[in-house]
């Protein structure tokens, strides 16, 4: 009968074979300790993942099943048994595991994305919907950014049908997304459907513009955005072949350049979109609040840029009868104003 001495140096060896890739005496020193029925979990966890390690997938899969049904410390190979499921496509198994695991390590991420793509894989899509958008709490954006993520892991294995279901679900979270239904024309033309594809390229030309034109609105450029939102809407240019859409575009741009905190580059991106559209106001009044927050930092002569944008968009919402917006231009004028007044 093994002591606790001699049990940990024939532990160690075995950590000692496995480095020196001599798997087959780490396999035969594993064997005898299990024999000898001292600290199972231990023994079987080590053998476990030898065995996984080798490919000896079934055996892997009898020796984290073993602890978990004859040992107190499972807990380890609940998680190696979960990903070892999710490797082999049991995704049923790899859920109930991975559903286990979270009653105790519930911020774990790795194992909730276990979840998600096994309930994805398992053909569950509309609860893996909904769970990858309680997920991220229903920012529909990073869910979305995630998803995509996944498609190129996928996609870089040659797991086709893999990305197709993925692509699922992010049709469901948002429908007819121009970037999704570009992938999966890529998908269809690495699996020789040429005809599949075209039809796919063809949807993405009539969905686009009504696409962009519903998820932007002029009106709501005066609330933050999210950045992840602007980020995707920019991605959206690649389909503007006709550069139907160079006015807004520039807006979002020099937006985002304003949230990340580059104040030069939002100026040019606000004075291109009035070069490109003159008789728009929002790139006027961007352009100013630009301005009028670079003449707070020891540059008092962008003020009186500021005044005149805040002036020229106000004339525009005036023509276009928009009295609510020309009357905030006024608000605006009269807080730059005063600002002047206290230097």
């Amino acid at each position: 009968m093994l002591d606790n001495i001699k049990y940990l140096m024939c532990f160690k060896s075995v950590d000692k074979c496995i480095a020196e890739k001599n798997y087959d005496l780490a396999l035969e020193k594993l064997n005898f300790l299990i024999r000898e029925e001292y600290k199972p979990s231990e023994t079987f966890l080590k053998r476990g993942q030898l065995c996984h390690k080798l490919l000896m997938l079934d055996d892997a899969y009898s020796d984290f099943t073993y602890i978990i049904t004859h040992c107190a410390q499972k807990t380890k190979a609940y998680y190696e048994r979960m990903f070892l499921n999710f490797e082999i496509a049991n995704f049923y198994e790899a859920l109930l595991d991975a559903n286990v695991i979270l009653e105790w390590d519930e911020n774990n991420f790795e194992v909730k994305r276990i979840k998600f793509l096994s309930l994805v894989y398992s053909s569950q899509e509309k609860p893996a919907k909904d769970y990858v958008m309680d997920l991220f709490e229903d920012n529909k954006y990073k869910a979305i950014q995630f998803l995509f993520q996944e498609v190129a892991q996928v996609l870089a294995k040659d797991e086709l049908a893999k990305g197709l279901k993925l692509l699922g679900v992010i049709d469901m979270i948002d429908r007819d997304n121009p970037i999704k239904l570009l992938k999966e024309s890529n998908i269809y033309g690495l699996a020789n459907q040429p005809e599949k594809e075209n039809e796919i390229l063809r949807k993405i030309d009539s969905v686009f513009p009504k696409y962009f034109i519903s998820h932007f609105r002029f009106t709501d450029m005066y609330e933050e955005r999210d950045l992840m939102e602007i980020c995707f809407l920019l991605e959206l240019s690649i389909f503007d072949k006709q550069n139907l859409f160079a006015y807004p575009m520039k807006i979002l741009e020099g937006y985002k350049n304003h949230i990340e905190g580059h104040i030069i580059d939002s100026k040019e991106c606000f004075e291109a979109a009035i070069s490109i559209n003159p008789n728009k106001p929002e790139a006027y009044v961007l352009l100013a609040q630009t301005l009028q927050l670079m003449s707070g930092y020891d540059n008092p002569e962008y003020k009186k840029e500021a005044e005149d944008n805040y002036k020229i968009a106000m004339e525009i919402y005036r023509r276009e009868s928009l009295n609510d917006k020309a009357e905030e231009m006024k608000r605006q004028l009269k807080h730059l104003n005063s600002n002047l007044l206290l230097r």
